[in-house]
């Protein structure tokens, strides 16, 4: 799956299970909590639609803040878990 893929279907679960507005200009650089307004409860349930929707186990370990930082740090962390290759393993 694309960078691109990843990204847009990322910003649709954003926008349709946690029903946050997603900016027009939103771009890899835009920061989850600062520019979407997603609290932490709202990543606990992100990780679970992530999950779900990219068919991937996102394991405890590798649950680093950084990875919750931007959209494009994200797309990064999701693009491992699918490649089989988690944040422990780099």
């Amino acid at each position: 799956m694309t960078r691109e893929a990843v990204l847009n279907q990322l910003t649709t679960i954003i926008h349709q299970y946690l029903e946050v507005e997603i900016p027009e200009t939103v771009t890899e650089e835009s920061r989850l909590f600062d520019d979407l307004s997603i609290d932490s409860i709202m990543v606990l349930q992100l990780i679970v639609y992530i999950e779900e929707e990219f068919n991937v186990t996102v394991p405890e370990e590798d649950l680093d803040p950084s990875v919750f930082f931007t959209l494009g740090s994200l797309v990064t962390f999701i693009q491992q878990l699918q490649a089989g290759s988690g944040r422990s393993t780099n």
